[in-house]
């Protein structure tokens, strides 16, 4: 039987604080897969040390997504780029505040 650990040896274990641990289990509380990161015993969580090998792997992946490049930031100001001279005059409505801004910085010029 593998060796589990509780929510506070977990999160020493990892390095992080309870609170993280707790926090990052309330936003993501299994991986992609749909494999929980614990094994609920009772009402008390415990954790493999695969489980913290797929927490640690999820935050990587996160990281990951973070730093890579993106097409478009800003999907709204791409469409109206590309479209014709006349549809740059509609107001295309964005909900982003910065994006709305942009908007209208672009149409002073």
């Amino acid at each position: 039987m593998p060796l589990t650990y509780n929510i506070k040896d977990a999160a020493e274990r990892l390095g992080v604080s309870r609170r993280w641990l707790r926090e990052f289990l309330r936003e993501h509380p299994a991986d992609k897969a749909g494999v929980p990161f614990y094994v609920p015993i009772g009402n008390r969580k415990r954790f493999t040390e695969s489980d913290l090998e797929r927490i640690l792997e999820a935050n990587r992946d996160t990281e990951r997504e973070l730093l890579s490049p993106r097409t478009t930031v800003y999907p709204i100001l791409a469409a109206r780029h590309e479209t014709s001279e006349d549809a740059l005059n509609e107001d295309p409505a964005p909900t982003n505040r910065f994006a709305r801004a942009l908007v209208q910085l672009k149409e002073r010029i």
